[in-house]
This record gives structure tokens, C-alpha cells and sequence, in this order.
């Protein structure tokens, strides 16, 4: 079972320690917009296992790349691109890594979190066939494990992905009540990783909008994946902001193809841009195209536009004053 991609690694138990296993075919991933219990269907078996009874071939493992990325910015839609039978299977977020990062969170040892990590990067390597490489697309949250996983497989290379600022913030503000309560959870988040930008105490961040948080949150993970890249190199490392991947999604696939050493001739990238990865919606399959997501911006621009325009005048403010670039460095395009 171990060896059995068709057994998802989904939940690590730090207690016990032992991989919770979940049977989902290829066809049941492909119906899940994300690896979580929300899409899981309810009848799949699951078995507990140990580590110490995991039996893992490493010769059979798949290589791995990640698509890091920091919310609101289409890579659903680009993990379920690479979803190509004998070429290549996109991951889309498996939660064991988001219990890596609760680990991570409560302070657990260094060596024990890296133990789990190893073991968890390994289980998700498990190809359906053979020659398949596996991209993985982390949660948001999982950034702060970026430079683990990248530390400890050497030869796996990262897409960064990230949303413009106004881009982002409208996503987010259409999301209403329940978008403005992630964007304070993604702050929290962001400082319980030591990671959010200097010059806000917590009494600042209580005089801030909303819409200034998610800001917030934004800049400080456009300033991680600064880090990132500047640490690891353009050759393992590309950017990408989804505005240009919605405007040139043939280059982008394209582009992504040869960075991940992916083998996609021309047909069978003609198949992937016609797939239903863009022509539905990742999150309810609905008929969804880049024209659906400017309507969606537009309609948010008439009851947000206003204080989304004076928070990114705002941001680029703070962006100059803490060195902060906006465009971030070795562009996939």
C-alpha cells in the first residue's frame, strides 16, 4: 500500500507517528479541487500506518517540483493543467504538508519536523505511471517550508506564483466577509513564521482595514519569495504573476514545460490548452473563462474600487520605505 500512489499520504499524526493513507484514484483527483476532507469523497477507505512500517523504493519514486504560490492566483488552474497521463501529475495542496507547518508552528523539534518532512515529500513522489514527474502545489501556508523542501531535494525546481496586489485584492474582496477573515488568518499565519514585513506592532496592525492586511500579507510573502530566489538562483527557481499566465497561457505552459523538463510536443500542449482546466472553474467546474474573471473584478471595482486603489498607493508607500520590490526577479516569461 505504501508504494501505491493510488493511496494519498494525507494527514501525518504527530502523536502516534503515523501517515494517515486515503484511496483516491487519478480520475477522483482530478474531481477534487483540493486535496482536503471538504472534496475527499466520505467512502474512501483510510488506514493508519507508522513510519517505521513505511516501505518506500526510493529507485521508484518520481522526481518533484513545487508550484509555491501566494493565494488568489489561478494555480489550481495551472496544477490541473499538468495533470497529462504519462508526463506529468499536478498535486493539489495535500493537507499533510499544512500539518508539517502546524508542527512548524508549535515550535517541534528541527529534527523531528524534518524527519516527518522527508518521509511526507517522499510519499507524495508515488507516481501513477511510470516516467510521470509530480508537481506539487502547496497551500499558501506551506511557504514557510519552501526552503526545506528545496534544501532537501536539491534537484527539484520551484514556480513562484504569485497574483498582482490590485489583482489580488479584489479576489479577495469578493470573497466579502469570508475573504476579509482569511486575509487576518494569513497575517497570523505569516507571523507565526517570523516572516511579516518590520515596522507594524500588533496595536498597528488592529488600526489597519481589511484590505490593508491582505496588503500586508501580500508584501511579506512577495518579500519570502524575493529571499527565495535570491537564495536558491533563476536555475531552480522562476516567478510568475497570473496576469500574464491568463494573458499568455500558451507560453506559459510552454515556458513551465521546459523549466520542469517536462516532454510536450505540440499536440499534446494543444490538448492541455483545450482541457478543462481552462474552461471550468477549478473550484465547481462551472464554465469559467479569463473574460468570467474580469467580469468578477469588475463587478468588485464598482463596491471596493475606491479603497482598493488608495491601499495599493498605500502598499507601493510601504514597499519603498522596507526595499521591497514589486516585480520579482527571474520571470518565467
Amino acid at each position: 500500500m505504501t508504494g501505491n500512489a493510488e493511496f494519498l499520504a494525507h494527514r501525518y499524526d504527530e502523536a502516534s507517528n503515523a501517515f494517515q493513507f486515503v484511496a483516491l484514484s487519478r480520475e477522483q483527483h482530478r474531481r477534487c479541487t483540493f486535496l482536503t476532507d471538504e472534496y475527499i469523497p466520505e467512502e474512501s477507505r483510510r488506514v493508519m500506518i507508522r513510519t517505521e512500517d513505511l516501505n518506500l523504493d526510493r529507485v521508484e519514486l518520481a522526481p518533484l517540483d513545487f508550484i509555491f504560490h501566494s493565494a488568489f492566483a489561478c494555480s489550481t488552474m495551472l496544477a490541473r493543467a499538468l495533470d497529462i497521463e504519462g508526463i506529468s501529475m499536478g498535486l493539489k495542496e495535500p493537507i499533510v504538508l499544512n500539518d508539517l507547518v502546524g508542527m512548524k508552528r508549535r515550535g517541534t523539534a528541527p529534527a523531528k519536523l524534518a524527519t516527518a518532512l522527508d518521509q511526507s515529500i517522499d510519499l507524495l513522489a508515488r507516481p501513477f505511471s511510470s516516467g510521470e514527474k509530480i508537481i506539487v502545489k502547496p497551500s499558501n501556508i506551506v511557504n514557510c517550508l519552501a526552503p526545506s523542501i528545496l534544501d532537501m531535494r536539491p534537484n527539484s525546481k520551484a514556480l513562484l506564483l504569485h497574483a498582482p496586489l490590485k489583482s489580488f485584492l479584489r479576489s479577495l474582496a469578493a470573497k466579502n466577509m469570508w475573504g476579509r477573515i482569511w486575509a487576518r488568518d494569513n497575517v497570523i499565519g505569516i507571523m507565526d513564521d517570523r516572516e511579516l514585513i518590520s515596522g507594524f506592532t500588533s496595536a498597528d496592525l488592529l488600526r489597519l482595514t481589511d484590505i490593508q492586511i491582505a496588503a500586508v500579507g501580500w508584501l511579506s510573502e512577495h518579500a519570502r519569495f524575493a529571499k527565495i530566489v535570491q537564495k536558491y538562483g533563476s536555475d531552480r527557481i522562476k516567478t510568475l504573476d497570473s496576469e500574464a499566465f491568463l494573458n499568455n497561457k500558451q507560453d506559459t505552459i510552454a515556458s513551465l514545460a521546459s523549466f520542469f523538463e517536462l516532454d510536450l510536443d505540440s499536440d499534446r500542449l494543444a490538448d492541455v490548452l483545450a482541457g478543462p482546466a481552462f474552461t471550468q472553474h477549478s473550484k465547481d467546474f462551472s464554465k469559467f473563462d479569463t473574460d468570467a474573471r474580469l467580469d468578477q473584478h469588475s463587478g468588485v471595482d464598482e463596491a471596493h474600487g475606491e479603497e482598493i486603489d488608495m491601499v495599493v498607493q498605500w502598499s507601493a508607500a510601504v514597499a519603498q520605505s522596507q526595499n521591497i520590490a514589486l516585480e520579482l526577479p527571474s520571470p518565467l516569461l
